[in-house]
């Protein structure tokens, strides 16, 4: 969430006989903007969408309003009118106001070009984007994430004016709310090519409010990165932060649309299934679905099949393990051979053929994956 995007307020007014000045109107209307910003700020912190509505409404009307008089401070010499001006313009949604704030963000100043670079993007004006484009690139951390705040309003899942890239890069920014902000950004934007950077470098960063984010953006883009994400969200569920739990179980129930807990154990069964195992038709062994269905070719049912070897899945060999002592195990009902012991073996499942990473083996998955840990990256290896 962007943070620090709270003008001052000002000193209170003071009172005087007669009708106020032009000073004194353009500080009553500043105070008057700073009382609604602090109303602003607290509800996009908290995500309630009523009293958002509610404060962006009256700073919108303000602004209409008092257009001009915005302009005017946002050109005068006073430094803390003009950043204060600079950010109540967006409310506005006023084409007029694309240049001057573009002028702005070209300020030595700044808070000044934070403020310009997140008000351009709230006019939601096509034209904006290229001021905020190069506010990616800006020096100064808040400014960058100023603009990425900016962009919510200027892109979709159907455009970016050329800058999902630069969204992308953001990724990698050395500041903790940079990164959080684009990941935010790139939820709301959908975008299937969002998926490989963002398993690459977010799901493993140090900070675990940008992993959990990362987790709801690939949830966001949808089944289509599904194959891709879903092992490195089942390694999520190990987490230490259950923030980051959260989000990745929430993500692997829209990616797979599975309702199941948040077991690891249980998502990570599940998975070693799904990938040993396939839809497909006898006669055409092209087809392949992860649902039962009909063949598009020939309209045969489609039947369950090992992916390997084309042949039907068959129940598992049958395979027997002591209640007490697990590591005794055979083919056939039998009793534990261990001294003392004797119960009755009773049916289990087999052990999966698991994956495991050479530097952290508590990271273990059921198909070939890379290492979730952050920092971390490498390609597992199968277990022996």
């Amino acid at each position: 969430m962007l943070r620090r995007l709270l003008i001052p307020i000002l000193a209170a007014l003071t009172a005087c006989s007669g009708a106020p000045s032009e000073r004194e109107r353009t500080l009553q209307l500043f105070d008057q903007i700073a009382y609604l910003l602090t109303k602003y700020n607290a509800a996009l912190a908290s995500q309630e969408g009523m009293p958002l509505d509610a404060a962006t409404s009256d700073l919108r009307r303000v602004a209409t309003e008092e257009f001009d008089r915005l302009i005017a401070a946002l050109e005068g010499e006073d430094a803390a009118l003009r950043a204060d001006a600079a950010f109540a313009i967006g409310f506005s949604r006023k084409s007029e106001a694309v240049a001057p704030l573009t002028k702005a963000c070209a300020s030595p100043d700044i808070i000044l070009r934070r403020n310009a670079g997140a008000a351009l993007g709230m006019l939601g004006h096509d034209a904006a984007a290229p001021a905020i484009g190069k506010l990616l690139e800006d020096p100064e951390p808040d400014v960058r994430e100023a603009a990425l705040f900016g962009l919510r309003a200027l892109v979709d899942e159907t455009r970016d004016h050329g800058l999902l890239p630069a969204v992308h890069a953001r990724l990698a920014d050395r500041a903790v709310g940079v990164r959080n902000e684009a990941l935010i950004l790139l939820r709301d934007m959908k975008r299937a090519a969002s998926a490989e950077p963002i398993l690459n470098r977010s799901v493993k960063d140090v900070e675990p409010l940008v992993r959990a984010n990362a987790a709801l953006a690939l949830g966001a883009i949808g089944p289509a990165v599904a194959k891709a994400a879903t092992p490195h969200l089942i390694e999520m569920l190990r987490d230490e932060e259950s923030k980051v739990v959260e989000s990745a179980w929430k993500a692997l129930t829209l990616l797979n649309q599975k309702d199941f807990d948040r077991s690891y154990a249980t998502w990570r069964d599940w998975y070693e299934d799904e990938i040993r195992n396939h839809w497909s038709c006898t006669e055409h062994r092209d087809v392949s679905a992860p649902e039962p269905g009909d063949c598009p070719h020939c309209r045969r049912k489609l039947e369950r099949v090992l992916r390997e070897t084309g042949r039907k899945s068959e129940p598992a060999p049958a395979y027997f393990a002591c209640p007490d002592h697990p590591e005794v195990t055979t083919s056939t009902a039998s009793n534990c051979g261990k001294p003392g012991c004797g119960k009755p073996l009773v049916a289990a499942k087999p052990p999966p053929v698991s994956f495991v990473c050479p530097d952290h083996p508590e990271v273990v998955t059921l198909g070939p994956s890379t290492c979730a840990r952050p920092g971390c990256g490498k390609s597992l290896v199968p277990r022996k």
